[in-house]
């Protein structure tokens, strides 16, 4: 699990500002299990700044894959970057 420090560095937040987590969400379903939360960073006078959301995919059947990522928005709910990333197989990895 990430700390909020590392959140800190991954969204590039000012050093200034503040983030929040607002909430946390964690599904198991029969395909996987899928983890989504909400943050917000707020400037020194306590305006938002920004909302971010992250989550986290992994699957329970092949490929095994997971999927992270993240999305920044403006305090509007307009979209301004987006990052996702997928594991890859292992060279070590066989089928038998």
């Amino acid at each position: 699990m990430q700390t909020l420090e590392d959140i800190i560095v991954r969204f590039d937040v000012d050093p200034a500002h503040t983030l929040k987590q607002q909430n946390r969400e964690q599904v198991e379903r029969p395909q996987g299990f899928y983890t989504t939360c909400w943050y917000v960073e707020k400037n020194q006078a306590g305006d938002v700044i920004a909302r971010y959301r992250s989550w986290s995919n992994q699957t329970r059947y092949p490929p095994y894959r997971a999927q992270l990522g993240w999305e920044r928005y403006t305090p509007g709910g307009t979209l301004l970057e987006r990052e996702v990333r997928y594991s890859k197989q292992q060279d070590t990895d066989t089928l038998h």
